[in-house]
């Protein structure tokens, strides 16, 4: 790869947002996603190109390329998130190399009956209210890959708190995390798509969703397209539902069960979220960059736990089993400003 290229791919790596952060307009996130993800794929023909030239050759600093996190593991996890606010410096951030796990058998069977008793206990959730002035709350431990040319994979940890408006064309969402303290801009005029993204994490634009699964799969697959037509996109876009939301009592039903009609999708017996907490998991992996993102849910509860994302086979980016993001949810609630957070 060129240093032109290089240097195009870190300048990439630099815009893109922290999960669920600031929304990027749709078609500028789909063109950074597919850039970067063109990068990965040069590097790894460059490879292959280079090892059937010549048996024998000095070996090279390989570019080590941060896979888009908007784009979003297994056995005995020992690592668990190591640092709070606070700790790891004044930022509040605390980095660590990327631990590597076990790949855990993954089967597509099993799939529709998780997914009906994820579904079954959504449905059987009281309604929250959730007015048109308040704003979902969402406090979560996270850890993201962080991949710098020339140096191994490490994961940034720390925690972070969003306040999502329900009125976004009025009142503006917040995001906290160590250094960040951020009131979301207001879309300018024209810029429909990126109001269309914030009215879609509303409450009530949930609850209008259709709730038969296939209807509704249908409608999320024409949300999900601006980020890409595969299906990898559709199942990372229906994490981003569950993950900072709250979803209607039927709404989540469908979705979940909508979720388990996406091709690929695999369920993983023995899984953990971010703080390392058991259950089980539904998950699916990208072909192009082979990482396998997981969400899990508790196996008795079945109540949404976190995400665990990692390789399962050896890649330009690390060895199999390297965890590439972490997150467990911690509180998940609704309130009044963007300064309350949900009472005890």
């Amino acid at each position: 790869m060129s240093a032109d290229a290089k240097k195009a791919a870190g300048e990439l790596r630099a815009q893109l947002p922290e999960p669920h952060g600031p929304f990027l307009p749709g078609d500028r996130q789909r063109l950074l996603k597919e850039h970067l993800m063109n990068e990965i794929h040069q590097v790894q023909v460059q490879d292959r190109a280079e090892k059937a030239e010549a048996a024998v050759r000095p070996r090279r600093n390989r570019a080590w390329y941060a896979v888009p996190v908007g784009m979003v593991a297994a056995g005995a996890l020992a690592f668990t998130f190591l640092a709070g606010p606070g700790q790891g410096g004044d930022t509040g951030y605390h980095y660590s190399a990327a631990p590597v796990v076990k790949v855990e058998v993954a089967s597509a069977d099993g799939v529709g009956a998780l997914m009906e008793n994820v579904a079954q206990h959504a449905a059987e959730r009281p309604a929250t209210r959730v007015g048109k002035n308040q704003f979902v709350y969402v406090r979560s431990h996270y850890s993201n890959m962080q991949a710098d040319v020339g140096n191994p994979l490490r994961l940034k940890t720390y925690y972070r708190e969003s306040w999502t408006s329900q009125n976004p064309e009025k009142v503006r969402s917040r995001l906290k995390q160590p250094g960040d303290d951020i009131i979301w801009s207001a879309p300018r005029a024209g810029d429909q798509g990126y109001l269309e993204d914030l009215r879609n994490q509303t409450y009530a634009s949930l609850q209008a969703l259709p709730t038969d699964p296939d209807a509704l799969l249908k409608k999320l697959r024409a949300d999900a397209a601006y980020s890409g037509s595969s299906d990898q996109w559709l199942f990372e876009y229906v994490g981003g539902l569950i993950r900072e939301n709250i979803l209607p009592p039927e709404t989540g039903a469908a979705v979940y069960r909508a979720a388990a009609k996406i091709p690929g999708v695999v369920v993983v017996e023995k899984a953990q979220d971010g703080d390392g907490r058991p259950g089980v998991a539904l998950a699916r992996t990208d072909e192009r960059t082979h990482e396998r993102k997981e969400l899990v849910f508790d196996a008795n509860s079945y109540d949404y736990l976190g995400l665990r994302a990692y390789l399962v086979q050896d890649t330009e980016l690390g060895r199999k089993g390297t965890v590439t993001e972490l997150q467990a949810v911690l509180d998940r609630g609704v309130v009044d400003s963007r300064d309350e957070t949900p009472e005890k």
